[in-house]
């Protein structure tokens, strides 16, 4: 999985459990800030709200499970309950699990054997 879907995950996440609208985050693993402009799909990922996403109403235990869709075939799968998450990459069949803690997002790929740790750094709470 390149990096790129580390981030992106970490934008999904971190924006469906904290509620803020992300600019930016740091990739502790690289030593840098990635502009979420930036990403291959960013322009889904800041719509993903109205167009992108399909919602699956969960089992009635507080969770929610979504699909994330980009315009180049990518999906991600995902089930949220409270500040965790777990989910899988259609197309490099990875699983991944993590949890939202305030501005960091943790993220460990079962199929790398890596965890992946980011923080919200550019953001602003959306208003309702």
């Amino acid at each position: 999985m390149k990096t790129d879907a580390h981030a992106r995950i970490a934008y999904i996440v971190g924006r469906l459990i904290s509620g803020k609208s992300i600019v930016s985050l740091y990739d502790y693993a690289r030593s840098e800030h990635i502009e979420v402009k930036n990403l291959s799909d960013s322009k889904s990922l800041k719509e993903f709200d109205y167009f992108q996403w399909s919602y699956m109403a969960g089992s009635g235990k507080r969770s929610a499970k979504f699909r994330y869709s980009s315009d180049d075939g990518r999906f991600i799968d995902l089930a949220i309950k409270g500040n965790t998450f777990i989910g899988y990459i259609q197309e490099s069949a990875s699983h991944f699990m993590g949890t939202v803690r305030g501005d960091s997002v943790y993220i460990f790929d079962q199929k790398e054997a890596t965890h992946f740790n980011f923080r919200i750094c550019g953001s602003a709470v959306e208003a309702e």
